[in-house]
């Protein structure tokens, strides 16, 4: 693990420590929602305005840097001891991402008319801040985080509203990922990619964490992050 890596893994682990203490920097889309809509939750909306920003500028860092979520998907797919993560056929792929715009679309229309419905007692994450929640919210945690043992980041890749939401200001973001004239489409970056980037044909913006995996997994530094 490169000196990149080792500084993100300490800053995750702040923040998801910081999160299961203080639940602070949860930025549930639901409860953001909820909150816009019966005028409660400023501290939940400013916290949003300030990963929306940092997302226009840098992209999606909130998800590969600060969600705790995030984060234990991230140890969880690690435990497979393989350098090579699995893949979903690249076809299937391409149309599952999709699912987590519908998934933010019924958030939308339910967070609308179900004002009053406690989202936090069947979220996954809220029940590491909330340990008497429910079971439901138990059987989700526990079935998304072995998910991630067959599809690293597969929450966030296909399900997680908030990612939907952030990558609508992702799509072209002043600090970009890009390959450079170095890249020999040796594809290590590809097979690092926990959200199944194909890189060397095209750097999804929206879609990627910036996690800086691939960044790091280059051999021959072709891989900038800049404006």
């Amino acid at each position: 693990m490169d000196k990149l890596q080792i500084f993100r893994k300490i800053v995750q682990s702040f923040f998801f420590f910081r999160f299961v203490i203080t639940a602070s920097f949860c930025i549930c889309f639901y409860g953001v929602l909820q909150a816009l809509f019966i005028g409660s939750g400023k501290n939940l909306i400013i916290e949003l305005v300030i990963v929306v920003i940092g997302t226009i500028i840098l992209g999606r860092v909130f998800c590969g840097w600060i969600c705790p979520f995030g984060f234990l998907q991230d140890l969880t797919y690690k435990l497979r001891f393989r350098k090579k993560l699995p893949m979903v056929r690249e076809s299937l792929h391409n149309k599952l991402i999709y699912i987590k715009y519908f998934i933010m679309v019924i958030f939308l229309i339910l967070s609308y008319y179900l004002v009053t419905l406690a989202f936090c007692k069947i979220c996954p994450i809220g029940f590491l801040t909330n340990l008497s929640g429910t079971l439901l919210a138990l059987i989700l945690l526990i079935f998304f985080l072995a998910l991630s043992l067959f599809i690293p980041r597969g929450f966030c890749r296909y399900i997680c509203p908030l990612g939907a939401f952030l990558s609508l200001f992702s799509i072209s973001p002043i600090f970009k990922i890009k390959l450079n004239e170095n890249c020999v489409k040796c594809k290590l970056c590809e097979f690092k990619c926990p959200m199944q980037i194909t890189l060397t044909k095209k750097v999804d913006q929206k879609e990627c964490i910036r996690c800086f995996e691939c960044k790091s997994a280059c051999k021959k530094n072709a891989i900038d992050f800049k404006i």
